[in-house]
């Protein structure tokens, strides 16, 4: 048996501009998605969390399982590395930990199984983890879109901040962090899809200075930076008509408010996470309680210092 884990993700900020090339700062956090392969006759491929029917086959297929969304991943995982290359092998896939009543969180679930999928397949073929692998592999699961900063911050853990494919440690000191969930699940492909036409219309003042913000605060992650980057946030969804503020972000973004606090949508945005900073502690334990009794779910999530994991 090999077995391979990878952490999840947060946005922390840089979403949408470093699409574009400005940097951007992410967390990896300490929910995990598992890769175990065992020996097997024929490949099989089952998975817990995102469930789907087991898919199975006794020669590598040409075309990847389209129906079948984790055994499609983990075909773009094992065609970076070459079939002829692998025996037939079972392979499970877990990414429980990425859901909540049943409903995906949106902390970067499918990044970190390609990731630990890469873990068990390399260690398979007698070779280290690659993170560019991994990122081309989830880069065609994805049909050529994302910047791969949710593959980053599963390969390599910790706080990075990411540019331009680049990863490196963000050694900046945080404000007080909590995480929030909506109770909504988002559709980051359809907001994908409007950022690419709002690309296209040309008028990109908006997405500048996103860029802007987001690179002045992986320089000095203050407070004040942080809602100068809001503002920004708020712009380029209103331009490109993104629809990142659902009525959960607007309900914890005005609770934030009367505490004096930072709160922002985090990655694509319309459901999912939410992040607030803050300067004191114990305006942040008011918040989470008013969170709460608002309906939205505080999270107990914390930084994941390791990236992938592999033992056999």
């Amino acid at each position: 048996m090999i077995v391979a884990q990878a952490p999840g993700k947060v946005v922390l900020w840089g979403e949408y501009a470093v699409l574009a090339g400005a940097p951007a700062a992410v967390l990896a956090v300490n929910r995990h998605a598992v890769c175990k392969l065992t020996q097997s006759p024929v490949f099989r491929f089952a998975s817990s969390g995102f469930a789907a029917a087991a898919v199975q086959f006794e020669r590598p297929p040409s075309r990847p399982p389209e129906r079948q969304p984790a055994a499609l991943l983990a075909w773009h995982v094992l065609d970076g590395i070459g079939w002829e290359r692998l025996h037939p092998a079972a392979f499970h896939l877990d990414s429980a930990a990425f859901y909540g009543r049943g409903r995906k969180l949106g902390l970067g679930s499918s990044a970190a199984l390609g990731v630990a999928i890469e873990g068990v397949a390399s260690h398979f073929v007698g070779e280290a983890p690659s993170f560019a692998r991994a990122w081309r592999a989830h880069r065609r699961f994805q049909g050529g879109r994302g910047s791969g900063i949710d593959v980053a911050a599963a390969f390599f853990g910790g706080t990075l901040r990411f540019q331009d494919g680049r990863a490196k440690p963000l050694d900046k000191a945080l404000p007080q962090l909590c995480f929030l969930w909506t109770g909504e699940s988002a559709s980051t492909g359809r907001r994908i899809d409007r950022f690419a036409l709002y690309l296209d219309r040309g008028n990109l003042g908006a997405l500048d200075e996103l860029g802007r913000c987001s690179e002045r605060l992986c320089e000095a992650p203050t407070l004040l930076a942080l809602q100068d980057y809001v503002s920004a946030l708020q712009r380029i969804d209103r331009d490109a008509r993104l629809g990142i503020y659902s009525p959960a972000h607007r309900r914890a973004e005005r609770i934030a408010d009367g505490y004096n606090l930072a709160y922002k949508p985090c990655g694509a945005g319309g459901g999912d996470i939410g992040a607030v900073f803050a300067e004191s502690v114990d305006r942040l334990q008011a918040f989470k309680a008013a969170a709460a009794a608002a309906g939205l779910t505080v999270l107990n999530l914390e930084t994941q210092p390791d990236g992938i994991r592999v033992r056999a």
